[in-house]
């Protein structure tokens, strides 16, 4: 869920400050952890990483940036992969440059869910995937969140590998 900051000026003491505390015993010895910035549908050697993690800390309390992975995925074509276009959701930033992951905003969220499901179904529908590609696209919901919306493509995507 986006959080709305108490003031301006809001930020947290530390990245350690935002995070979701659990007891000790939650954490198993010598675990791995992976920290990473919410992507939309994250590539596999992000996958890869988190896969292989027995913890994943979400890093969304961090600046949002425009030309990075937050709000966009590149799409290749499936006969001629250096054919690639980006899918790009527009974004509202209530704090300017200052805004963090966690409170960046899509525009449309019903319309930003259409338009991924038209644009990945264009490049992949053909795919003898596509089952496995629309269910990821059906995990989807109507968040105006990007930093969910990110999570919630990442999770659909490492259950779709298993």
């Amino acid at each position: 869920m986006c959080m709305t900051p108490t003031s301006a000026f809001w930020a947290p003491a530390s990245t350690a400050a935002s995070s979701v505390h659990e007891p000790p015993s939650a954490y198993a010895p010598g675990g791995l952890c992976a920290i990473h910035q919410p992507n939309l549908f994250p590539r596999l050697s992000t996958l890869a990483k988190l896969y292989s993690a027995d913890r994943w800390i979400v890093l969304d309390d961090v600046q949002f940036a425009r030309r990075d992975y937050q709000h966009r995925a590149r799409l290749a074509a499936l006969d001629d992969p250096s054919r690639q276009q980006w899918l790009t959701l527009p974004t509202h930033l209530p704090y300017g440059r200052r805004t963090l992951i966690s409170q960046a905003q899509l525009v449309d969220p019903r319309r930003s869910r259409r338009a991924v499901r038209l644009l990945v179904r264009q490049y992949y529908g053909r795919s003898p995937y596509w089952g496995a590609v629309s269910e990821v696209l059906d995990a989807l919901d109507d968040s105006g969140c990007v930093a969910d919306l990110a999570r919630t493509s990442t999770i659909a995507l490492l259950s779709a590998l298993g």
